[in-house]
């Protein structure tokens, strides 16, 4: 026991703090933000919040900080082909020759040859099953944009491989299925691309909705919530099985948003919506990408 905790109690304490820093450096990783404001944010001391920190991610908050700005640059790479490479750069707190050695460092490609190679890294991935981009349906026929209503959600936040997703979901809607209705919506955010993120690094996101007569559950400390904000959501309908799921995505990032012209709003999350999940594994799951 600590202060009258048992150590589960103590550990999800824990696991809200962290998750509260997480959020406030995802929101800001634009920023010139240091350990310092994030400790400030969390009403915690720097050594105490730093501690605490390393002892639940594995990872030092300052070199979290900085492997986040790196992977959002080379994801913007990716996905924002109008962009030039300082402006890239420049955009995450890097002069041009400091971004192209710091981008090298951590992913062995300097940023021009990571955007040239992009692709074939995601062909080359575990995650690709073998399948090509070219082999895909045109996401043109499955999207439709729609504007959705914002809503509230149950999560836990998990870091590791997303292989391990069907393993993790089976344990969450254990936890939580006496808080379920008919009307409540699995759903999911992959936040981190495999093809940047070391693969046992990535995080996500599972999520359970829950009804406004449920908001009760603000005053429960060891169940974490966050509002999904609506807005306009481009929405990829797919049917089919989950190893196409990661190619869908990378055909959005890739190709779709750049011959659209659409642009995604990197203030909300992409998530996923589980429609139906049959017991062969065939799925139906609304893929929502917000849109500016």
């Amino acid at each position: 026991m600590v202060n009258g905790m048992n150590n589960t109690e103590n550990y999800e304490i824990c696991s809200a703090v962290i998750n509260k820093a997480i959020n406030y450096i995802f929101d800001h990783i634009d920023e010139e933000i240091t350990v310092d404001d994030v400790a400030h944010y969390c009403s915690y001391s720097r050594y105490h919040l730093t501690r605490m920190f390393k002892e639940q991610t594995d990872e030092a908050l300052y070199q979290f900080i900085k492997r986040i700005r790196l992977e959002r640059s080379a994801w913007c790479l990716k996905v924002e082909k109008e962009k030039s490479i300082t402006e890239i750069g420049e955009k995450y707190g890097y002069s041009s020759s400091n971004f192209a050695t710091a981008f090298k460092k951590h992913l062995n490609l300097s940023p021009g040859d990571f955007r040239k190679t992009s692709e074939q890294m995601v062909e080359e991935s575990s995650f690709s099953h073998g399948v090509t981009l070219d082999a895909l349906d045109d996401a043109g026929k499955l999207i439709t944009v729609e504007n959705l209503d914002s809503f509230t959600v149950i999560y836990e936040r998990k870091k590791g491989n997303y292989h391990q997703l069907p393993k993790e979901w089976c344990r969450f809607i254990e936890k939580y299925e006496h808080l379920a209705t008919e009307e409540t919506l699995y759903m999911e955010c992959t936040i981190d691309d495999p093809t940047i993120t070391d693969e046992d690094h990535c995080m996500y996101e599972l999520c359970q909705t829950i009804s406004s007569e449920q908001l009760v559950l603000k005053k429960n400390e060891h169940i974490l919530l966050q509002n999904f904000q609506g807005g306009k959501y481009a929405a990829y309908h797919f049917k089919g099985f989950p190893q196409f799921l990661f190619m869908v995505y990378q055909e959005i990032f890739c190709r779709w948003l750049s011959r659209t012209g659409n642009q995604l709003d990197e203030k909300r999350p992409i998530f996923d919506i589980y429609r139906l999940v049959g017991e062969d594994g065939y799925m139906k799951i609304d893929i929502c990408f917000p849109l500016k």
